[in-house]
């Protein structure tokens, strides 16, 4: 009977079944098979392509058969499933599925077991599987909400504004000269274009976490570096992006992903967000900036984040002129 019901469904047109529908159905055979939910998952998958639903739940069931492995190759085979289906899913969700299931604290988690068994199997030399799993993490940066790849980039002009930035220490000229090309390796040091302004920008912040009832983030110099390293990248490379370019002629070549990059200068606790902004010469408007886009919102405050690193950099040839990023962790 259930088989016959299971057929009924897959020659039903998607657009008669809600997503309601799937998720329900799903929700019900996860609690009591988590084995016949991945079949299930499947078939929705194959008839159904566009159920953000099966992606969902073929996600979280095999970053748990991830967690039940034993062997490192194991549990980089069933993680590298689980965020393949963890990327599918964002694609085809509308936010009413990620809403409901805590959907950030989870890639959160998927994320931070990527490393770890990334770290393993480097340190298994097995480099070439390590980076097929961080090339999937960074995928996955590709789609989270911290990203924002559609954030206005307009300068914010205020007369009023009572945080101004102290005089910019650090010009390069963007393209030519510049001292460091792809991947860090977690040992460069970027001038900041401001180091009063950085802390204006974590005032402002941590005044409003207190506001909010949560408590203030404390600065972490490493989680600085890395946000300045990126903010000089974004100005000298002349790109607006969170994943690392590096810039030939007039072409933009890929060099890594967003927390790949973080992570060469902070390793101490799970690095969780990076907001960017450019265009804005004080603190005060980048904040604001930040404050009225959702999801850079959230990553400023979100009570699960602990420390916090920040870095703006200037250059006048770039086409923005300043840089601003927030490094985020727990």
């Amino acid at each position: 009977m259930k088989n016959a019901i299971i057929l009924l469904l897959l020659v039903l047109p998607f657009s008669a079944l809600s997503s309601d529908f799937f998720f329900n159905r799903l929700e019900k055979l996860h609690s009591k098979d988590q084995k016949k939910c991945l079949e299930v998952s499947k078939r929705y998958i194959k008839y159904f392509p566009e159920n953000p639903a099966a992606y969902y739940f073929s996600s979280i069931i095999y970053n748990a058969r991830a967690d039940k492995s034993r062997s490192t190759g194991g549990k980089y085979r069933n993680l590298k499933r689980a965020i393949s289906n963890a990327i599918q899913f964002e694609k085809k969700d509308d936010g009413t599925i990620a809403s409901s299931v805590n959907w950030e604290d989870y890639k959160a988690t998927l994320s931070e077991r990527a490393y770890a068994i990334a770290d393993k199997l480097e340190a298994e030399n097995e480099e070439r599987y390590s980076s097929d799993l961080l090339g999937k993490v960074n995928e996955m940066d590709q789609n989270q909400t911290i990203q924002l790849e559609d954030l206005a980039l307009v300068e914010t002009k205020n007369e009023n504004e009572t945080v101004k930035l102290s005089p910019i220490a650090t010009k390069v000229d963007a393209n030519s000269d510049t001292k460091f090309f792809g991947m860090p390796t977690g040992n460069e040091l970027v001038t900041s274009a401001s180091l009063n302004g950085e802390q204006d920008v974590l005032k402002l912040i941590n005044a409003e976490r207190v506001r909010l009832g949560m408590g203030e983030l404390e600065w972490d110099e490493d989680l600085a570096k890395a946000a300045r390293y990126h903010a000089y990248d974004l100005a000298t490379q002349d790109y607006f992006d969170h994943a690392s370019f590096d810039r030939k002629g007039n072409k933009l070549y890929q060099v890594g992903g967003t927390f790949d990059r973080i992570r060469k200068f902070y390793k101490k606790s799970f690095v969780n967000s990076e907001n960017i902004a450019a265009g804005n010469k004080s603190a005060e408007a980048t904040y604001k900036q930040w404050y009225n886009s959702k999801g850079h919102y959230d990553n400023m405050f979100n009570p699960s984040s602990k420390k916090v690193g920040l870095g703006v950099f200037y250059d006048e040839n770039s086409t923005y002129g300043y840089y601003w990023v927030f490094c985020s962790a727990l």
